[in-house]
């Protein structure tokens, strides 16, 4: 699944406790979006497909916003 020719997306020790500082400031759940943004890491490594992410997340999205209107839904997913 990863392509040695693309290089691998590591974060900066410190991306976690800076964004969770921003997500806490929100209305929505700041862990979701930790958890999303770990993920969407590992999807941009070719650890982790996009079918695969947005299967993982969609219940929890919904839940959280009341709809999965994320312009990433893969071609055929089932609702």
């Amino acid at each position: 699944m990863t392509d040695p020719q693309q290089p691998r997306l590591t974060p900066l020790d410190e991306w976690e406790s800076e964004a969770a500082t921003i997500l806490d400031g929100g209305d929505y759940d700041a862990e979701l979006g930790l958890r999303m943004a770990r993920d969407a890491i590992r999807v941009s490594n070719g650890e982790l497909s996009d079918a695969a992410f947005h299967e993982k997340y969609h219940e929890a999205v919904v839940a959280e916003f009341g709809e999965d209107a994320r312009p990433t839904e893969p071609e055929g997913f089932d609702e």
